[in-house]
């Protein structure tokens, strides 16, 4: 994978390479003319530079998305069904369409890494992806402490959510665990979205009921204390790979993501072909149940005309 991903790198600057011989051949020839006449200034050759060092930096993604077939770049402009749009908007799969053309979008945004996304297009495709909500109130537990342990799983994948919530020595560490694994239930029963597809949006802690008692001091004298609650908060968001590619500033990063997208899609598959064998199964233990029932009723009026 991650050989492929260089090569379509190496790839990509080629062609991006290419894509200047024009505009750098037109703007030598400017520059050796200049060089040529007597009293030309110095400035004036800085100038010239300057402009094709700036038409160089600020290459569109348009013109990037023209380039030749050969370099299996992505057209990020096509509305078509058969070509995907890479222009971080709402017709772009969260799971991509295949793992190679995965590979083919992390090398086309990592060789353009000098462009940056609008946030506004980002924000839009958060909106659209789906969201689980799920809480656990009445926490006999303070609610700074069990903050603690919410904010550490606070951002990371399910999968790498639940393996920090193992080691980490809090005690109310397996609690927080058990409201994920049960809010990643509940996006399979609805969806059947995998643990692996989700990440932790929200992940926070709010007081509940204080319950008020007496506080014994000394001198004869006595106040008050609460025994605290906490409620816990939990929202799982569908994790939108081609946004993570996007906000990834080093290849290492999107290689991780790469690796990270196959296994969310090797699970997804796997959970739907299982879905799809148990309803084969409930089918045919339905069409056998039909079966019998007329069977019987058959030879109850059998019975009877008898």
């Amino acid at each position: 994978m991650a050989q492929s991903l260089t090569s379509r790198m190496s790839r990509l600057a080629i062609s991006t390479r290419n894509l200047f011989t024009s505009s750098s051949s037109s703007a030598a020839n400017t520059t050796s003319i200049l060089s040529k006449s007597k009293y030309t200034p110095t400035s004036s050759i800085s100038i010239s530079l300057r402009s094709q060092w700036m038409m160089q930096q600020h290459v569109t993604l348009r013109s990037l998305s023209s380039m030749p077939t050969q370099t299996r770049t992505i057209d990020i402009n096509s509305s078509s069904s058969t070509n995907s749009d890479h222009g971080a908007t709402s017709t772009l799969s969260p799971l991509l369409n295949s793992q190679t053309d995965a590979e083919n979008f992390a090398a086309f945004v990592h060789a353009n890494r000098h462009q940056k996304v609008k946030p506004f297009l980002l924000k839009r495709r958060r909106q659209n992806l789906k969201t689980y909500i799920g809480n656990e109130k009445n926490i006999r537990h303070s609610p700074w402490r069990m903050n603690l342990v919410c904010q550490f799983a606070h951002g990371l994948t399910v999968p790498e959510a639940l393996k920090q919530l193992m080691f980490c020595q809090k005690v109310k560490a397996p609690l927080v665990a058990r409201v994920i694994r049960r809010t990643a239930n509940l996006a399979d029963i609805r969806d059947g979205i995998q643990p692996s597809q989700l990440e932790v949006a929200e992940c926070f802690t709010t007081h509940g009921t204080h319950l008020k008692r007496l506080k014994i001091m000394g001198r004869g004298r006595s106040g008050k204390k609460l025994r605290r609650f906490s409620h816990i908060r939990l929202v799982l968001r569908e994790i939108d790979f081609p946004t993570k590619l996007l906000e990834s500033t080093s290849i290492n990063q999107k290689r991780k993501w790469l690796e990270r997208l196959q296994i969310a899609r090797e699970d997804y598959e796997k959970a739907r072909v299982e879905k799809e064998e148990l309803e084969e199964l409930e089918r045919l233990a339905a069409e056998v149940a039909e079966k019998q029932r007329k069977e019987k009723e058959e030879d109850d009026a059998a019975a009877e005309s008898k």
